[in-house]
């Protein structure tokens, strides 16, 4: 049975045993025939499966970066706005977390922030709600959350923005419940662990180590963050009021040692691809195309019936391919 708004009552679930509640109090009589003080809050009912959104979490998406390592294409385009397919990065992540029902996110700026905010606007175009911090100076990865640390007032998710997802997050949040951590780190298998922050846990799924792009002799794992987690406002407690601050140097470190057995992590349930190299950016493209069906061409693209198209490419919207061309592993926007 659901409420007058949609959600599912632990009173009407067979085993009345939600995985996780909240002390939203809901108004008299709202569910079934009693007064309840408790509501769910997120993701699944032991029982009945998921309800149909997940109540009060929140989202960051970090997006101060300059995008360096992509230059000049971040000239004049953010890092975080490129595009996969044609479909900007963030707006990728966004459809991403609306389609699993979060819809307050907050999105950190520093380089070109106006293209991000012409790009986006308050977020009601994709269904959600976008809060901007600008930073005139970077803050790094924990900083840029620290720096909203009076938004997020509840559980709440942070994504890299210029990371190609998709993936499920229902499991993570499901593990970040089950372990009662301060935080959950999102996890996947690497080829070039000196390139990542290398995670170990223990039986249980608890981070016993966290060490961030070591030197190749002191690998010790092929198991790399994935820059997803899951967090509780107790972590704010580990970010500092000002200065730059980094999760993976800084924040997973201090959280071991003042306090084990308050991170943990789980595998990524899906596609996770980095797209901060020109090597890593095309190949996100090709994947999009070849492994999630999207569009190599766009509808709203040009292209003459005597241009020649070989290997892949990638054409984006208002491009125009004339006469006699010829492209050949080219991405165009």
């Amino acid at each position: 049975m659901k409420d007058s708004v949609g959600r599912f009552s632990n009173e009407d679930c067979p085993g009345r045993r939600w995985s996780v509640q909240c002390t939203r109090t809901l108004p008299s009589g709202a569910i079934g025939k009693t007064p309840i003080a408790l509501c769910e809050k997120f993701l699944i009912c032991n029982c009945c499966g998921p309800p149909p959104y997940n109540l009060g979490v929140k989202a960051m998406i970090l997006s101060a970066g300059k995008g360096t390592r992509l230059r000049p294409l971040t000239a004049s385009t953010p890092k975080p706005l490129a595009p996969v397919a044609g479909v900007p990065l963030l707006t990728r992540t966004i459809r991403r977390l609306r389609a699993q029902n979060l819809r307050e996110i907050a999105i950190n700026l520093q380089s070109l922030p106006d293209a991000i905010r012409a790009a986006l606007g308050d977020g009601s175009a994709l269904d959600a709600s976008i809060r901007y911090a600008e930073e005139p100076e970077l803050l790094g990865t924990a900083g840029g959350v620290g720096n909203l640390r009076g938004y997020f007032d509840t559980t709440f998710v942070v994504l890299y923005g210029d990371n190609y997802y998709d993936f499920d997050l229902a499991p993570i949040l499901a593990c970040h419940r089950d372990s009662g951590a301060l935080g959950t780190i999102a996890t996947f298998t690497t080829q070039n662990p000196t390139a990542c922050g290398l995670v170990e846990t223990d039986g249980e799924g608890k981070v016993t180590r966290f060490v961030e792009k070591p030197p190749a002799d002191r690998v010790f794992t092929n198991q790399a963050n994935a820059g997803v987690y899951v967090l509780e406002p107790e972590i704010f407690r580990f970010i500092p009021l000002t200065g730059e601050c980094d999760f993976g140097l800084d924040v997973f470190p201090a959280m071991l040692e003042q306090r084990p057995g308050s991170l943990s992590a789980t595998p990524l349930n899906g596609y996770l691809r980095d797209t901060g190299t020109p090597e890593n950016y095309r190949q996100a493209n090709w994947d999009a195309v070849s492994l999630h069906g999207e569009r190599a061409v766009s509808e709203r693209a040009s292209v003459a019936p005597d241009a020649t198209l070989s290997g892949r490419n990638v054409i984006g919207a208002g491009c125009r391919i004339e006469s006699g061309a010829t492209l050949s592993e080219s991405i165009l926007w």
